[in-house]
């Protein structure tokens, strides 16, 4: 719009020459007519042909200028789309990323769950490393923002002082002008609306990264010691055993433990014993000797039923 408003001069100069010409003729056909002298056809002709020229001269301008405005729409409509795909590219790109590393992180988490104590921490450095990656680059996507922001308020500054001094003698253009930027801060905003849902999913996948990793962590520390507690319950149990006389190597049994708070033993089930009943009575004595159990290392971890495979030969 800015360059086609470079030609308003050329045509207001161009009006009024056309008009001052019309004037001109409209004087010289009146005194003609007083004169009554008889005027020969080509002068009028040759002034006729250049009110004509002068015409076509402005209607040529306007045309110009009409297409200059197409052109510029053209523009900025290919601009905008192009805006659009780039955003949509960059949207898609971050939605494989983010699968990507979701991929990678049950990979990682498979993996975990083999690995002891070290392999634990090297994982969590991991985390914290990716976490504080992520971090910085949505520091740098904030600034970015608000240097376009900066940039687009800058630039919207500008073209308002320009329609402002325009305002009084293009009242109509001056009216589309608005009406074209409040079209364009509706489609700021809109951005700006989307760069705030994007940082908030990433802020939340980073979130639940985080508890994952605690949760697994949790999970493996009440796993470690829930089987410190077995081991404390039937190593007890072994200490309290005495072996039969016609005991073999590879005899064990089921046993099932039912107790109370402070490790009273309620009751003691065995069975599924590959060795004889004496087998089976060294067993259950055993249990009863051991009363109270171990205490487990949180209350939490205390459970009424404890099952365990009663097998000297791994003690």
């Amino acid at each position: 719009m800015s360059r086609t408003n470079k030609h308003l001069p050329l045509s207001i100069a161009i009006a009024v020459v056309v008009h001052v010409g019309a004037f001109m003729l409209l004087a010289l056909g009146y005194q003609v007519k007083q004169e009554r002298e008889s005027t020969p056809h080509k002068v009028i002709n040759t002034v006729k042909a250049k009110v004509i020229d002068e015409a076509e001269l402005v209607e040529n301008q306007r045309r110009r200028e009409e297409a200059l405005r197409r052109k510029e729409l053209e523009r900025q409509q290919q601009l905008t789309e192009q805006k659009r795909l780039e955003q949509q590219r960059l949207k898609q790109a971050e939605k494989e990323k983010r699968l990507q590393d979701e991929l990678e992180a049950e990979r990682k988490k498979a993996r975990l769950a083999e690995q002891k104590a070290k392999q634990e921490k090297k994982r969590a450095e991991e985390v914290r490393k990716q976490a504080e990656i992520e971090r910085k680059r949505l520091a740098e996507e904030k600034r970015r923002v608000a240097e376009q922001k900066k940039a687009e308020a800058k630039r919207r500054a500008e073209l308002k002082k320009k329609a402002e001094a325009k305002r009084r003698a293009e009242q109509k253009k001056a009216a589309e002008a608005r009406r074209l930027a409040e079209l364009k801060k509706r489609k700021e905003q809109e951005q700006a609306a989307i760069d705030r849902q994007r940082l908030a999913s990433l802020e939340q996948e980073e979130a639940e990264l985080n508890a994952e990793a605690q949760r697994v962590l949790k999970a493996r520390e009440r796993s470690r010691l829930i089987a410190e507690y077995q081991d404390a319950i039937r190593n007890k149990i072994e200490r309290n055993w005495r072996k039969p006389l016609d005991y073999q190597a590879d005899d064990q049994c089921r046993v099932l433990v039912l107790q109370s708070l402070g490790g009273v033993v309620n009751d003691v089930v065995v069975e599924n014993c590959t060795g004889n009943d004496e087998f089976r009575d060294s067993v259950e004595k055993a249990v009863w000797k051991a009363d109270p159990l171990p205490e487990p290392p949180a209350p939490e971890l205390f459970d009424r039923e404890v099952l365990f495979t009663f097998s000297p030969k791994s003690s």
